[in-house]
């Protein structure tokens, strides 16, 4: 019988470790070297703002002041061997880095529109004696250590008052009010430089999308009111300046500024020419190596573009389709951006050259399209791991030893549409009773086609980029050994593209799976125990549509991910009873949630993830007796489960929850749900360099489970059901530490990890440190291929 840990002091010794050890962590090791014990250097920088900005903001500005640092100033810390912090070659200090860095500091401040922020220095030295060096060489060897201390009052931020625009040109004055809805300033925003600079890159683009096709920066310019134009100089003269604060004393309560954008006086005449497409030629089959003097076989003329080339590589419709420099239309910006995203995202294209000819007197361009092809086809045998969403079982969050066997084929129908088939083999490992655990085969062909394919026409798919129509189907067989065997069958249509925010989204309108199960022995006595499994171990049919968002932004060294997914099967299809009881159509509704967030340093990283997701199924069911009932149970080729390399990785794949239920106890049997929460830290770093690999290493924890949404009418489920008020108790908690061997185009996980909190004895101390979970033999291995998240 497996013994609980009760000790007081044991149980607060495990707390205590879990609130000092991110600290340790954080401090580490210190190392100086290479420095002059004669001359003091610079140890530590510390920036004290003081501002009523919200803290978002606070924060931004703070990393753009350490930033703003005068070179010398910065201390270089680097982090070798995980825990060792090294400083190298500290910079000698000098008061005079420190003032210029003031100075920056200041001109910072301006640029942002605190034009009554002050900021002061001070240092302090301390003489810590170097018990190595002193050692070494037989004296006393001292650091003279400086930190020095800048002292940030932004004061109160200017604030825009009144914005115009005021261009002598009738066309730029026209332009610019027409699209005043859409300034980048308002009334009462806080100033920065920054905002002016993007407003008159706005208007630039409006001007370059209306014909303007040389006009620049140096054309227009932004003119502010003229005493606080002053105080924006960094080389004002000081007393000139102190001369205009006294002008804007009174402004200090409120200070504003009011700008208006202008044309210079000075502009080349030509920069106000408005250019029309002239010529348009087309080189589709271009070589990297070209002749002295191309001849070109055949030449074509079609809709006013001319295609010059030696072979049919592509189609003439294809070529027109997506070039957007239509011959007799004004010249845009846009037009020629789209052109080059257009013909950059084929397949069939290694690379691509998009020229402009202006003739000035004329006020015309010619545009010249040189097209690089690629090498159409190929044959590629790849060692992977097994990741496919369209299986039955193995999902993206699953590992497995696979071998892939595919042909691609870049050019399908001289269209640049993209061919991919494939036949897969695959084994998912495990340790408990047998280590191959599952054996799946699948045959897969796809179609990706580079515009939308629709019966009807979609008129915004001009205003989108990469915009493709993907074709899919598949057939899978996996034999999860000694429990149950599933045939899959999956065919779907959907449309991928981005829109003008860089929002990745795909949609697919019709998606049809047919999945049957063999059940065996050990699946019929799982039955027996627990009943409602076998509501979700059924023949079925699924037509779906899902809808898929995800978008990526970054903010300095921080990368953020989100990815939206929503599904629903039956909708329409369900209505027919052919399909919803006879086809054993399921129908239901499904939504997942997954937010990324990665902080990047130059030795080492973080990395969170929380993923949550919901279905809901609300069809009907018939048994081998005819009775009719509600689905209470998602299919379990849809449902959800934890465990494994990318997931809980304190359990085996499939081998958590749900909830804090006991209802699998005494089973190896596979658990699926309803609902899942799940999130996931990991702190990544450097160790070294083996053979040529670099190695590196990751501290990571796990926290999650999955639920069902109600016991299905049995009491004994009533601990697998999600309820706000048992979240805590049913909570997951693992934690562990990896070792990995980056080969730079793919990565090989070693993780090995700990079950912290196991919610299946939640009714001791809530599961916390359990047992022997936490013996050195009793942690779970996992195999993984590239990051887990």
């Amino acid at each position: 019988m497996r013994a609980s840990i009760t000790n007081t002091y044991i149980r607060n010794y495990y707390y205590r470790m879990l609130i000092w050890l991110p600290m340790l962590l954080a401090s580490g090791c210190k190392v100086i070297k290479n420095y002059n014990p004669d001359k003091p250097f610079v140890y530590k920088t510390d920036i004290r703002l003081v501002t009523k900005m919200p803290l978002t903001d606070k924060a931004n500005l703070l990393s753009r002041m350490e930033n703003q640092l005068d070179d010398s100033i910065r201390v270089p810390w680097t982090r070798k061997a995980f825990l060792k912090r090294v400083l190298d070659k500290p910079h000698v200090f000098d008061t005079s880095f420190a003032v210029k860095s003031v100075q920056y500091l200041n001109d910072l401040l301006r640029s942002n529109g605190f034009m009554y922020g002050a900021v002061t220095w001070d240092s302090s030295m301390r003489v810590v004696r170097d018990r190595k060096q002193s050692r070494k060489k037989k004296t006393g060897i001292y650091q003279h250590r400086v930190t020095v201390n800048f002292h940030v009052e932004t004061g109160k931020q200017l604030k825009f008052d009144s914005v115009s625009y005021v261009f002598r040109d009738s066309n730029l004055q026209a332009l610019a009010l027409v699209n005043i809805q859409e300034s980048l300033i308002k009334k009462g925003e806080p100033f920065t430089k920054e905002k002016i600079a993007r407003e008159l890159d706005r208007l630039l683009l409006i001007y370059r999308n209306n014909g303007y096709l040389k006009i620049s920066r140096e054309d227009i310019y932004a003119e502010v009111d003229t005493v606080v134009a002053g105080l924006i100089d960094p080389g004002l003269d000081p007393f000139e300046q102190i001369r205009l604060l006294e002008e804007v004393r009174l402004r200090r309560e409120n200070p504003q500024i009011d700008v208006s954008f202008r044309q210079r006086g000075t502009e080349n005449p030509v920069h106000l020419h408005q250019f029309r497409i002239r010529n348009v030629q087309i080189y589709p089959d271009r070589s990297l190596v070209l002749d002295t003097i191309p001849v070109y076989k055949d030449t074509i003329i079609r809709n006013g573009i001319t295609i010059l080339r030696n072979s049919r590589v592509f189609k003439s419709s294809f070529l027109t389709r997506n070039n957007t420099l239509i011959p007799g239309r004004i010249y845009k910006l846009n037009d020629e951006i789209r052109t080059k995203n257009n013909f950059g995202q084929m397949s069939a294209l290694q690379t691509l050259d998009l020229q402009l000819f202006p003739v000035d007197s004329i006020s015309v361009v010619d545009a010249r399209i040189n097209l690089y092809p690629a090498k159409k086809q190929n044959v590629n045998v790849d060692l992977e791991a097994s990741r496919n969403a369209s299986d039955v079982v193995t999902t993206s969050n699953l590992f497995g030893l696979g071998v892939t066997f595919g042909y691609r084929n870049k050019n399908v129908d001289k269209q640049s549409i993209l061919s991919n088939t494939n036949l897969r083999f695959g084994i998912e490992l495990g340790n408990q009773g047998q280590f191959i655990q599952t054996f799946q085969t699948s045959l897969s062909q796809s179609f990706a086609i580079p515009k939308f394919v629709a019966p009807f026409r979609i008129k915004a798919e001009k205003n989108l980029v990469s915009a493709k129509t993907i074709l899919n189907a598949n057939g899978s067989f996996t034999d999860r050994r000694d429990f149950y065997a599933v045939q899959s069958i999956n065919t779907s249509i959907g449309y991928d593209w981005i829109n003008k925010k860089n929002r990745n989204w795909f949609y697919s309108p019709l998606n049809i799976e047919f999945v049957r199960v063999f059940s065996t022995d050990s699946l019929e006595n799982l039955f027996d125990s627990i009943p409602n499994l076998r509501n979700s171990f059924n023949d079925g049919l699924i037509i779906s549509q899902y809808l898929i968002l995800r978008n990526s932004w970054t903010k300095g060294n921080k990368l953020f991910t989100l990815k939206i997914q929503t599904e629903e099967s039956g909708a329409l299809f369900g209505l027919v009873k052919s399909f919803d009881l006879q086809g054993r159509l399921s129908r239901y509704v499904k939504a997942d949630v997954d937010f990324r967030y990665y902080v990047t340093h130059p030795r080492s990283s973080w990395a969170f993830r929380i993923f949550t997701g919901v279905g809901v199924p609300y069809g009907q069911q018939v048994d081998t007796l005819g009775v009719v009932s509600k689905e209470t149970n998602l299919p379990f080729f849809k449902s959800y489960f934890a465990g494994g390399p990318s997931s809980m990785r304190a359990w085996q794949v499939r081998q958590l929850g749900p909830g804090s239920s006991q209802i699998f106890e005494n089973t190896n049997a596979d658990r699926f749900a309803d609902v899942q929460f799940e999130a996931n830290a990991e702190y990544r770093f450097n160790i070294g360099v083996l053979f040529g690999i670099n190695v590196k290493s990751a501290l990571f924890t796990d926290i999650g489970n999955i639920w069902y949404r109600n016991n299905q009418g049995d009491p004994e489920l009533d601990n697998a059901v999600f309820k706000f008020n048992t979240f805590y108790r049913d909570l997951a908690v693992a934690g562990g530490t990896s070792l990995r061997f980056d080969f730079s185009y793919f990565l090989i996980r070693f993780d090995w990890a700990y079950k912290l909190k196991d919610p299946f004895f939640s009714y001791n101390n809530n599961g916390w440190f359990y047992g022997d979970n936490m013996k050195i033999g009793k942690g779970q291995f996992q195999l993984g291929i590239n990051y887990p998240f």
